[in-house]
């Protein structure tokens, strides 16, 4: 329209030579509007109305160095809340209950912006540290012209105290029945008392951070959920005084007094949704909704698309975790042209890679400028960049390199159970630091205290001291479970060695600079192998162990070779001699800077569940000193003549 305006101007007579100098810049401004308009329409990302970009950030002058760079990418909007916010440990309450651990890094609006009758039940000085930087987070926002997205887990549970005084507050139960040892209950949103403390909540955080416009919610996990839902883990439950209340209205009550409270601080067009909902047909739910109101990527009330999501923030999605700065180019690729597709107003690109930003400020970037559609495209988008970071002569090693750590992704998503086995498995269960050992329960106190304590396991201790056991499951049990992970994890360290390949070449060839770049690389590649090995290892050792108990392997051995010969004798040593050589590498590579290679808590009073401690060195060289102090346990698993049991009895533990 602007270009037919101005060419209908340009066809009007105009006297003399300022006739010619008008139809120039006439005819430059079109030139230029056309090219402006051909750029906006190449633009796959146009559509979007939001960009909100978001990021860790370990101080302020970080956040802020991020929220710059994001704005020259368009952002509009900086989430405040990745797992960089200080961790509400005072909600491990209950000594042997591990389930708050999936809470404690969660914000949560009552948390932090606690209303007055709350205080007497949630520690402010918690609260007050959490607003203080997100107060200073709104100020460079502010400062810069940006606005902000808030995310957390709604509704989030509080103390059982909370409920001893205020019984009819009592919602749905949220806790994971295998998970959790007590029951652990969300407040009810059914409830006018529970919506008015939302709404004083949202109002004190807005009046301090007005910058937020958008707040997305997570439903029905880790200790948060709806009365009712279809999605929480006991099945549905909450206040029976409102079990009749027709899932839509709870919703946009819940909502309604959320935006209300935004009015209450002077701020309005707060726009709330909810994931993780898990209804059967959240459709029905979100054409009941007003406008700005969301379930299930869902906006009411023609329920159409609320949101496009690329990336992540929670170590949770990270598939490499807790091994750091492996880089995913290939998935944001992916997921931008997914996203791209999306006719959401909304587009979220979240860095959850700690180490790199720059790569994925660069993707972004490239594929608003060039989109990619398909396999050529991509590539073509890829050695682009890598040619920028590598040079022509190292472009294709390091795509290899991406490649490669693209299809280990893919291989971490089959073996993803409530989380990676290097997540759930690696840290909750402490596999990285725990003995492989033929007797576990015969360990002292003394052997066991430095991981049996951050063990996510709410079960009998019998459970705890199998390797099999997950967060109360046996996902890899048993001959099929060993055998399929293994053949994936047999992949994953082949195509290590492969990405490993092309970063040496990447270092042959690169300055000095680019050495020292990838090196550190390699050395992160070296510690996801550790890792791999470890997790192979863990599920293998169990397997072994189970047969040599349940299938009753003893036998009288006369010679050697009687024991030697045995292959599940053979099997199961030759599994923890590798784990106590895998645990030596892992120690070497880590002396270096294991704050650049894998995730640490900063103090050893600050790891817990979810986190491995500072001190994670000592801790393996302790793991190999009482794996070789129990060595020759591995003899009674298989010998049956009573001298031996005589010999183990006499054993001094």
């Amino acid at each position: 329209m602007r270009n037919m305006i101005l060419v209908q101007r340009m066809r009007q007579p105009l006297p003399g030579t300022r006739a010619l100098a008008l139809t120039v810049l006439f005819l430059l401004a079109a030139t230029l509007l056309a090219t402006a308009d051909a750029s906006a329409a190449a633009n796959p990302l146009a559509h979007f109305t939001r960009i909100i970009f978001g990021h860790h950030s370990d101080s302020l002058a970080d956040f802020e160095t991020f929220a710059r760079r994001a704005k020259q990418s368009g952002a509009t909007h900086i989430v405040l809340t990745a797992e960089d916010l200080p961790w509400a440990t005072w909600q491990l309450d209950t000594p042997g209950d591990p389930y708050p651990a999936w809470a404690m890094s969660n914000i949560g609006l009552l948390k932090i912006a606690t209303p007055a009758a709350l205080k007497p039940y949630l520690p402010q000085d918690y609260a007050d540290k959490v607003m203080e930087i997100l107060r200073a987070r709104c100020a460079v926002l502010r400062k810069l012209g940006l606005k902000a997205a808030f995310t957390t887990f709604e509704p989030q549970m509080l103390p059982e105290a909370v409920y001893e005084a205020h019984p009819l507050w009592r919602g749905p139960q949220v806790d994971h029945p295998i998970r959790s040892r007590v029951p652990r209950f969300a407040p009810s949103i059914d409830n006018p008392e529970v919506l008015a403390l939302y709404r004083e909540s949202i109002r004190t955080l807005l009046a301090a951070c007005p910058e937020i416009e958008i707040l997305s919610l997570h439903t029905n996990d880790s200790g948060s959920g709806v009365s009712w839902s279809g999605g929480l883990y006991e099945g549905p439950n909450g206040n029976s005084l409102y079990r009749s209340l027709p899932m839509h209205q709870r919703y946009r009550d819940f909502f309604g007094a959320l935006q209300a409270g935004a009015r209450d601080a002077g701020t309005s067009g707060l726009e709330i949704d909810a994931d993780w909902v898990r209804e059967s047909a959240p459709e029905l739910i979100a054409g009941r909704l007003a406008p700005g109101m969301a379930v299930a990527n869902l906006e009411g009330p023609g329920a159409t698309p609320y949101k496009a999501e690329v990336g992540f923030l929670l170590d949770y999605f990270y598939p490499f975790y807790p091994a750091q700065g492996l880089p995913l180019p290939v998935r944001y690729l992916e997921e931008l042209e997914k996203g791209s597709r999306s006719a959401a107003p909304r587009l979220f690109y979240l860095m959850g890679d700690r180490f790199d930003s720059d790569l994925y400020f660069r993707l972004y970037d490239a594929f608003v400028k060039s989109p990619t559609r398909d396999e050529g495209s991509r590539l073509s988008l890829l050695r682009a960049i890598a040619a920028e970071r590598a040079g022509e002569a190292g472009a294709s090693s390091l795509v290899d390199a991406w490649l490669a750590l693209h299809l280990i992704q893919r291989d971490t998503d089959i073996l993803n159970f409530g989380g990676t086995t290097f997540y759930i498995g690696a840290v909750h269960q402490r596999w990285l630091t725990r003995p492989f050992v033929p007797f576990p329960e015969e360990l002292t106190p003394a052997e066991t205290q430095y991981y049996r304590k951050y063990q996510f396991q709410a079960r009998t201790e019998e459970r705890a001291r199998d390797l099999d056991e997950l967060q109360g499951t046996h996902q890899y049990q048993g001959l099929g479970g060993m055998a399929l992970s293994d053949k994936l994890y047999v992949r994953m360290l082949a195509e290590l060695e492969r990405a490993r390949g092309d970063v040496r070449k990447l270092r042959e060839t690169g300055g000095a600079t680019q050495r020292q770049q990838y090196e550190l690389l390699d050395r992160r590649l070296q510690v996801f192998q550790a890792l791999v090995n470890n997790c192979r290892d863990a599920i293998e050792y169990q397997y072994y162990l189970d047969i040599a108990k349940g299938w009753k392997l003893r036998r009288t051995v006369e010679k050697q070779e009687d024991l030697t010969d045995i292959p599940e004798w053979r099997a199961i040593r030759d599994t923890a001699r590798r784990e106590i050589d895998n645990s030596a590498v892992l120690i070497d590579l880590l002396q270096s800077q294991p704050a650049l290679l894998i995730d640490l808590a900063k103090s050893s009073g600050e790891e817990n569940i979810r986190v491995l401690g500072p001190d994670l060195v000592d801790q393996l060289r302790r793991k190999i000193k009482i794996m070789i102090a129990h060595w020759e346990d591995y003899e009674r698993l298989f010998i049956k003549e009573s001298k031996q049991a005589d010999k183990a009895a006499a054993i001094p533990r």
